[in-house]
């Protein structure tokens, strides 16, 4: 049976604070309320329906401010692939395969704690690194992470990281500071390494995708299996995924 009218406004209502969320976050909700014209006592209700539904979630901190949780990137990665940032990093991951003969995962950011994988070209060595699509990836232990973390001001990373780390291995940063600091490192370089500190065994590099506004929509990142990788490796591969990255940030449409 169709929605009734009610019903359908409802629904529209609900997936309008879905959108405005997503374009402002961490937003509250006397801004959803201002931005969407939408009354504040039903922008609460539609929250509280899309936390319950896990499409949203309440961001770290004293206040409560309102951010898309994973699910939304979840679904997007079945979204078709003309469309966004798969059709735009698609050739270029390629050509990075190509020349690296290694493995180049796309994944989208969201504005919250952890990113998606969205998309995989394969390495044809016979012993290469796998993820599979949808893995969540935390920003504090993945090249993928940091490289986004660089793009936003330190007050931002401290909100997001708000709270003790997750340790994945003995390589993964194990505070704020640690990470604070090597960020410094990756806005100086334009990219974010990694030995082994969200998977063992596996080493990486990583480069930040932007919009057109300067936001960090994803990363790219060349993944290698350990026994491939060292420093000599990652210095190498750095500038070729900063640059793949550039490629397809200039690429991107206006959000």
């Amino acid at each position: 049976m169709p929605p009734s009218g009610s019903g359908m406004r409802a629904v529209l209502t609900t997936l309008r604070v879905l959108e405005t969320v997503a374009e402002l976050q961490p937003v509250g909700v006397s801004a959803i309320a201002r931005a969407s014209g939408i009354p504040k006592s039903s922008v609460h209700r539609c929250l509280v329906t899309l936390r319950e539904a896990e499409w949203l979630t309440t961001s770290r901190g004293d206040r409560t401010l309102w951010v898309l949780t994973g699910r939304a990137l979840s679904v997007g990665i079945h979204a078709p692939a003309e469309l966004g940032l798969r059709e735009a990093a698609l050739p270029v991951m390629r050509d990075l395969r190509d020349e690296t003969h290694e493995t180049i995962h796309l994944s989208g950011y969201g504005g919250e704690q952890e990113l998606i994988v969205i998309d995989r070209m394969d390495s044809e060595e016979p012993v290469r690194t796998w993820v599979r699509l949808g893995t969540r990836v935390p920003l504090h232990a993945s090249c993928s992470g940091r490289a986004i973390l660089g793009h936003l001001r330190d007050a931002e990373v401290e909100r997001l990281l708000a709270g003790k780390l997750e340790r994945f291995s003995e390589a993964t940063p194990p505070d704020l500071a640690a990470v604070l600091e090597d960020l410094r490192r990756v806005r100086e370089l334009g990219y974010a390494t990694n030995d082994g500190a969200w998977r063992p065994g596996v080493g990486a590099v990583g480069a930040a995708l932007v919009d057109p506004r300067g936001r960090p929509v994803g990363a790219l990142a060349v993944s290698v299996p350990v026994q491939r990788y060292h420093a000599e490796r990652g210095r190498k591969l750095g500038p070729l995924a900063a640059a793949a990255a550039r490629r397809i940030s200039a690429s991107l449409p206006p959000g």
